[in-house]
């Protein structure tokens, strides 16, 4: 059994994030709109980005916040051990 830990990440300006993880869920816990690689997460929306078993995203993701409000960008990653 392969064991596994959860992380969680907040970002308040746009950039990006490596993500090195199985699974990953971006959710915008602001009130302002955030474009990740092209979508588009509006308030209280979510993205989840899952692999199957034993495979490791490596991908570097890049975010955008536009329009007035509070910029919020919680992320949580499930890594391998």
């Amino acid at each position: 059994m392969q064991q596994y830990i959860t992380e969680t990440k907040i970002f308040f300006q746009s950039g990006s994030t490596d993500s090195n993880a199985n699974s990953m869920l971006f959710v915008n816990t602001g009130t302002t709109t955030i474009t990740i690689e092209g979508l588009v997460l509006t308030p209280a929306q979510s993205w989840s980005i899952d692999g199957n078993e034993n495979e490791i995203n490596v991908k570097t993701y890049y975010f955008q916040f536009s329009g007035a409000g509070t910029n919020s960008l919680t992320v949580i990653y499930k890594r391998y051990l």
